[in-house]
Parts: structure tokens; sequence; C-alpha cells
């Protein structure tokens, strides 16, 4: 593996690379200096931990679209191919092959969620196979229309997967917050939608994705999206154990609308003010597996 690593300043000397804390671009920095030479980093957490670097400073890099994070915990460099190029003779691949096959190349040479690009984009360092098309290949191709039974209550419409993750926090366009709740009913369909059907595609295990089926079924759409939205805002490493957890105790509690699991995520994050004269209940997440 190469020892020495390139950073550049279409990258570092934005406005939006400059105006986040120190602490965050020397994370960046120390990610890029310990990244594999395919951009892949195993252990960010004790990267971030050595430095001093917080857990906000990492969710700050992920926000502001410098890093992809991954379901097991790797974090990949976006913008990796801008700044390095490794020759041939010293360059040795990643070993997290699972998580390159999620991933390619946007025009702009920046790493994306194979899902995310357009159709006509190649994988990294393939030709372009029908399995990762967007929009050609049956395989998964519609979470809704092969499963018109799950779009319970809110009518979902069904559409193509165009859900950036960022990781540990979504992207704010997609967010199902209180906010939504102001917007047309079917802007919250296809916000629904369209993570529903990312975060499926995303699953590998056929267990799982039928769990989040009877989620969907049981629960409705609208709150299984809004609980992806949540892990992937508060967990520190978002799986799908943690997200069964949090359907789990929506079952438990019987909330099964949004305004519902709205509130109850705000009293549990301190953002709701009960003024009744009774004692809130604060609700415990419990992490599972």
């Amino acid at each position: 593996m190469a020892q020495r690593r390139m950073f550049s300043q279409k990258v570092t000397e934005t406005d939006k690379f400059l105006d986040m804390g120190l602490t965050a671009q020397s994370l960046y920095f120390h990610l890029g200096m310990n990244a594999d030479d395919d951009g892949f980093v195993g252990n960010p957490k004790s990267i971030k931990r050595m430095i001093g670097a917080s857990e906000d400073d990492l969710k700050a890099l992920v926000e502001k679209d410098y890093l992809i994070v991954f379901e097991d915990g790797v974090v990949v460099i976006k913008d990796w191919l801008v700044s390095n190029y490794v020759k041939k003779d010293r360059y040795t691949p990643t070993i997290y092959t699972d998580d390159m096959k999620l991933i390619g190349l946007d025009k702009n040479k920046r790493y994306q969620f194979v899902s995310d690009l357009e159709p006509e984009r190649n994988q990294v360092g393939t030709k372009l196979e029908p399995n990762c098309i967007q929009s050609g290949s049956k395989k998964n191709s519609n979470f809704f229309e092969e499963n018109p039974q799950a779009q319970r209550g809110q009518g979902i419409n069904a559409m193509e997967p165009n859900w950036n993750q960022n990781g540990t926090e979504m992207d704010p366009q997609v967010r199902l917050g209180k906010d939504r709740l102001s917007k047309s009913k079917d802007n919250l369909n296809t916000t629904t939608s369209t993570t529903l059907n990312s975060y499926y595609k995303k699953l590998e295990s056929p267990k799982s994705q039928n769990e989040l089926k009877a989620f969907v079924n049981e629960l409705g759409g609208d709150v299984v999206a809004f609980a992806i939205t949540s892990m992937f805002e508060n967990a520190d490493r978002p799986t799908f154990a943690y997200l069964r957890s949090i359907l789990n105790r929506y079952q438990q509690q019987g909330l099964t609308n949004l305004a519902a699991v709205q509130h109850d995520n705000d009293v549990y994050n301190g953002k709701s003010v009960v003024v009744t004269g009774a004692k809130p209940k604060i609700p415990v997440y419990h992490l599972g597996e």
C-alpha cells in the first residue's frame, strides 16, 4: 500500500470545507492519511478518538458529503480519486470488497452508491452490469410494485430509488421531520417510497428484507421511513438490528402514525416540552443484537 496521500485544493480550499470546524477538517485529513489505496477506512471511530474529534465532527463530514458510511461501519472518502492516484506497481486493492461493490463513480469521479448513479454510469472497475442498473434490473427493481400490500395508510407512490445515504445522518432533502407535515401528501409519499426502496436494496439478507416488509405492513410505510431516517441521524452505527429495536418499540407502544412517532422522537431527544403536570415518559432504546 502506498504511504503518501494527496489532498486536492478543489476539495479542501472550498468555502464548504473551510466552514466546518477545525476538528472536523482535521479528522478529514487524518482519515485521508489512514485510508487504503481505494480510499476506504476501516477504523474511523478509532481515528476520531485518537485525534480528540467528536461524533459531531464525523457527522459533519457525512452531512457535507465528504464521506460515505457503510452498514459495517467502514467509511470511504468520496473525493478520493479527485485527490489521489496510486501507480499500479504500488497499488493494493481494498479488502472491503463487499462495500466496494455498492459504489460507483459519477461524472466528477466521486464515489456514489450504485443505486444513486444514472443508469449509464459504470460501476467502479467493471463494465456496466444489468444488476447495477437502477431502473433496468427486474430483481428488486421496486419494493412497492412487487409488494402492493405494503402500501398501507398513506398510499405510497412507487418510484425508482434516488436516496443519497450519508451514513449517520441523511441529507436534509430527504428527512421526514416536522417540516414535512406542512408539505403536500404527494411529496411525503414520494420521500417515503424513495427511503424505503433505497434502504430495502441495501439490505443484503433476504431475512432482513422480509422483516422490513412485515414492519411496513404492520406500522405503515411513513412510520418505517421515519424510523430509518431517525436511525441514521442518531445511531453511532446504524444497523438493521438498531432499526428493528426502534420498530419493535413502536409496535409495543402502539405508535402507528407519523405524528405519534415524531412526537415520541422529539420527547426522547429533548425537543418536546410536556406542559402537563405529569412526568413525561422517556422511552428507552434497546439496541438489539
